[in-house]
């Protein structure tokens, strides 16, 4: 089954990393604000081959049920989702730093999650297939395609999932509104996953269960906490600066 990736910039990454997958590509055929990124992409498509298409603009608002596509779409095969082992390799570079996923449904959120954890160190992503958004065109939209570059499994049972994870040498710090440890006072160096919950009810007491330990950012503002994607900004960019010292 085919999906859709639309807007400058994750067509731009999916056309940089994986223009094979390409199944077509959609431009619009007037000239708009964005005509030189368009005329970009279009060198691109055609260097490597890309099937491609202008076609008025109105056909992209169809295909794309009216979402914001800036001229340009990509129909390209299914997301494909890693096995959870995959993210932690026995001989990786560096020691893994991934984000898990505990109940965001909002795919705004987790767009953003996918793009400050690319932007800022994290190696993968963790996805549950129930309560959970999937990577879906407009998650690959918000995230300016973050979805391209970060690997990402799915699993049927997030407790089982960090069980495994800790087999495999990796922590797992659980974040929470109150009560946790402060980031920055916590080793977080190593091989690490952080388990973040959705913004209604936090992590599940099972999954909360399942962590070595927890872990709560300071907010001394009247504000009682962040919301899910700039929490984890905080804590990604937290756990990689550790691993710069």
């Amino acid at each position: 089954m085919s999906r859709l990736v639309y807007g400058v910039r994750p067509v731009g990454e999916l056309l940089r990393r994986r223009a094979g997958e390409v199944q077509s590509l959609w431009l619009a055929a007037e000239r708009s604000a964005a005509a030189e990124a368009l005329q970009a992409l279009r060198d691109v498509a055609e260097a490597r081959g890309v099937p491609l298409q202008v076609v008025p603009r109105e056909q992209l608002d169809t295909l794309c049920a009216g979402e914001s596509h800036q001229g340009v779409a990509a129909i390209v095969g299914d997301y494909v989702y890693l096995e959870l082992e995959d993210l932690v390799p026995a001989e990786a570079a560096r020691a893994p730093l991934l984000v898990a996923v505990d109940g965001v449904t909002d795919p705004q959120n987790l767009g953003a999650m996918f793009r400050a954890a690319a932007v800022l160190g994290a190696t993968g992503m963790v996805l549950t297939k129930d309560r959970c958004a999937g990577v879906t065109p407009l998650v690959v939209r918000v995230s300016s395609g973050a979805t391209e570059h970060l690997p990402c499994a799915r699993v049927t049972n997030l407790t089982r999932a960090l069980e495994q994870l800790k087999e495999h040498g990796v922590w797992v710090a659980g974040t929470v509104e109150r009560g946790g440890q402060v980031p920055a006072e916590v080793d977080l160096a190593g091989p690490l996953a952080l388990v973040l919950g959705s913004e209604q009810r936090g992590l599940r007491p099972g999954v909360a269960k399942a962590c070595d330990f927890l872990l709560t950012i300071p907010t001394p503002g009247p504000m009682a906490a962040l919301n899910v994607a700039s929490a984890t900004a905080v804590l990604v960019y937290e756990a990689a600066r550790q691993r710069r010292r």
